[in-house]
């Protein structure tokens, strides 16, 4: 196997003047012409100028960079997707959020109702307890007066129906009010939920936008660090 030759640029007129100097030996009958000849000869094919070597290591510096920006694309390509994707899913929470305070002020419009609801009852009570106690006391004076069994029923039926009234209140006063926690806790979920997403959300687009700054500057330190080719003998 014949061992590679290590290749030097040459300056053209060296050439010339060689071959110059060949011919006039051979002129001369010189037998250096000889040799000066069959060394040209044999490193002719070796013989680059300046210019070949520029275009050469321009082709070569061509095809890399093609090569390396079209990869650089497709991966940028890949991470804007991916990007994208992640302004989808943070708008889809944005999104389910708005619906869960929209659902929440729903919710809220629903107690609002049941609390104005439970005054009014409160106030009925109130009057009709009023009414209630004007009659209990009329109806105890015919008692006393009379000592009515009759009366004295309608008084135990009053009670029972008075003491079921007030039951019925501090249920439903039990019953608003444990809607109301469960309100405020679910409220306090879907707010840490979102934010819990959004920081995570965030994070990920931190680090996508780093590796992007961290390839554009090593593709750019690579370029800068290729060693510059070409120059004299």
């Amino acid at each position: 196997m014949e061992k590679e030759r290590a290749i030097q640029c040459v300056p053209v007129e060296l050439m010339e003047r060689l071959r110059d100097l060949a011919a006039r030996l051979w002129e001369s009958k010189s037998p250096a012409s000889v040799h000066l000849t069959a060394i040209l000869e044999e490193f002719e094919p070796d013989v680059k100028s300046l210019g070949q070597l520029v275009k050469e290591y321009d082709e070569d510096y061509a095809e890399r960079l093609q090569a390396g920006q079209s990869k650089y694309e497709q991966k940028e390509g890949g991470l804007k997707t991916e990007i994208e994707g992640l302004k989808t899913r943070l708008a889809k929470s944005e999104t389910a959020r708005a619906e869960a305070l929209k659902r929440l002020e729903e919710f809220r419009a629903v107690l609002s109702d049941r609390e104005t609801l439970l005054a009014e009852m409160k106030m009925r009570t109130a009057e009709q307890e009023g009414e209630l106690n004007s009659k209990y006391v009329s109806r105890m004076q015919e008692l006393y007066e009379k000592v009515s069994k009759k009366e004295m029923d309608l008084l135990l039926r009053w009670e029972d129906k008075n003491r079921a009234q007030e039951a019925r209140a501090q249920e439903f006063e039990s019953e608003r009010a444990a809607r109301e926690r469960q309100l405020k806790l679910r409220e306090k979920a879907l707010e840490e939920e979102f934010n819990a997403r959004k920081s995570e959300l965030i994070r990920t687009f931190d680090r996508i936008r780093e590796g992007l700054e961290a390839r554009e500057k090593a593709l750019a330190a690579r370029e800068a660090q290729q060693p510059a080719k070409g120059g004299g003998i």
